[in-house]
């Protein structure tokens, strides 16, 4: 009888994780890059980033910065706020000016991800075409 049932059984497809498990994102920093991420999410956020990384002596005051968007006052505010909260830049009051620094530990948290050898760039290992027809 026993050997009857195992005739009848179909084969359950198995898929292993190809990554090694130090490579595969902690929860925790998962949701730390996807902060980081969604901050980056708009081109002016970029653009003020790098405007503010190369800016003489790694600074940049709110009214230089202005100078460079045809946005209205608030709407430049606001991207500077969510760069500052997602704590990409950092914020310094200086008389009536706000200055503008990168904060570099969370762009290499990104680099960490995206780089050759990280959890995001490298590729798994393929399948063989047999084996990704059994795949559930």
């Amino acid at each position: 009888m026993a050997s009857e049932n195992a005739r009848t059984r179909k084969p359950v497809p198995v898929t292993l994780l190809m990554a090694e498990p130090a490579a595969v994102v902690a929860p925790d920093d998962a949701d730390a890059a996807a902060k980081l991420f969604k901050a980056l999410s708009d081109p002016v956020r970029i653009r003020l980033l790098s405007l503010v990384r190369y800016s003489p002596g790694g600074e940049a005051c709110f009214c230089d910065l202005a100078e460079e968007f045809d946005m209205p006052q608030p709407s430049l505010s606001h991207h500077l706020r969510v760069l500052v909260s997602a704590g990409i830049l950092e914020r310094e009051r200086r008389g009536t000016w706000s200055w503008y620094t990168v904060v570099p530990e969370p762009l290499e948290t990104l680099e960490t991800l995206l780089r050759s050898g990280g959890p995001l760039a490298d590729r798994p290992a393929r399948l063989s075409e047999a084996r990704r027809d059994t795949r559930c």
